[in-house]
């Protein structure tokens, strides 16, 4: 393209922008920093290029991706110091965070904590809620990886403190599980809980019998089940033929003359019968369900409202607390805050 350029003297088939940054970021994932650093001087030196905020991100987490943080930090500064005549170059916190993860996984603590310190107050566009958490989380990181446990832990209850929850899949939440693992059950800041099943194994060697959950028919008004309501917070509903169609929250129940077919939510959540356990514990916290109705694989039509599904058995909430068994006996929330998500309003 260039040779061509030069031969026809023609600038318009040149190479432009949005193809330089498209070659960084494709040298970038191959991890080839010699071809990064020879496409940043062809385009500075190019006469009338101008290099605007998204190309100057894209080289920074071209070298990043390389694992060059000193031409990340070079190209930074050279941002920064531009960006004082010229606005429009000011960094936006992706950059400001792709940094972050570089320093944290070094752990350089104070280069994280100098960071997170100026995106606040320099950085253009707004930084989300996602992004304070994911910094916050870089902070931890960093300090575990620098060796300093102690400030790990101050950062990690800040964090339970500040925003209530950590996912186990994040990668805050495999930085707090190390930190779990090298406090011990007996110092844990998480409060956690051991199943007393495997979490490999089907739903359907722990869920309640249908028959045993003595499901009410939607058909029967309220006034007519209502201590049911008083014992229960859920209960499975059937028709005429005896298949699920819905399920009855107590919360629900504030008409006594109508009928459970109109209070009842529907359809009602599914699982089948091989679901492992884990899969459906995660399900269950995800969506903030009290009961998840089993079915035999075969038994698993695409539900939708108004249709029933000839149910197996149960798994409610109320179960899952029953078999968890906690190690530290104190007030500490339940089974763990890490992905609760504030599941105490389940019950």
């Amino acid at each position: 393209m260039k040779d061509k350029a030069r031969k026809d003297d023609d600038q318009d088939i040149f190479p432009d922008l949005v193809t330089y940054t498209t070659l960084l970021q494709g040298f970038g994932r191959v991890k080839n920093l010699h071809s990064v650093k020879k496409i940043l001087i062809e385009m500075k030196t190019h006469p009338n290029f101008f290099i605007d905020r998204v190309a100057y991100t894209v080289i920074v987490d071209a070298f990043l991706s390389c694992g060059s943080i000193k031409g990340a930090l070079c190209v930074f500064g050279e941002i920064i110091k531009q960006a004082a005549g010229n606005r429009g170059l000011k960094p936006k916190p992706h950059l400001y965070l792709s940094l972050m993860r570089a320093f944290a996984a070094r752990g350089d603590y104070e280069m994280v904590k100098r960071l997170r310190r100026r995106m606040w107050f320099d950085t253009a566009g707004t930084i989300s809620l996602t992004m304070q958490v994911e910094s916050d989380h870089l902070l931890m990181e960093a300090a575990l990886n620098e060796g300093q446990v102690d400030l790990a832990l101050q950062n990690l209850k800040k964090i339970v403190g500040k925003w209530k929850e950590i996912s186990w899949t994040s990668r805050g939440g495999m930085v707090a599980l190390r930190l779990e693992a090298l406090l011990g059950l007996n110092s844990s800041l998480l409060s956690p809980r051991l199943l007393q099943v495997s979490a490999s194994d089907a739903i359907e060697r722990i869920m309640t019998p249908f028959d045993e959950a003595q499901p009410l028919q939607a058909t029967l008004q309220l006034k007519q089940v209502v201590m049911r309501l008083f014992n229960d917070p859920v209960v499975p509903i059937i028709d005429d033929w005896g298949g699920c169609v819905g399920i009855l929250h107590r919360e629900d129940c504030d008409k006594l003359d109508a009928p459970l077919s109109m209070l009842m939510r529907s359809p009602p959540p599914c699982v089948t019968a091989s679901t492992s356990v884990g899969c459906v514990i995660d399900h269950m916290l995800e969506k903030k369900y009290k009961m998840v109705i089993v079915v035999k694989y075969g038994d698993f039509p695409s539900i939708s409202y108004g249709s029933s599904v000839r149910a197996a058995g149960i798994f409610t909430y109320d179960g899952l607390c029953k078999l968890a068994n906690k190690y530290i006996e104190d007030d500490r929330p339940a089974v763990s805050r890490m992905k609760m998500q504030n599941n105490e309003n389940l019950r």
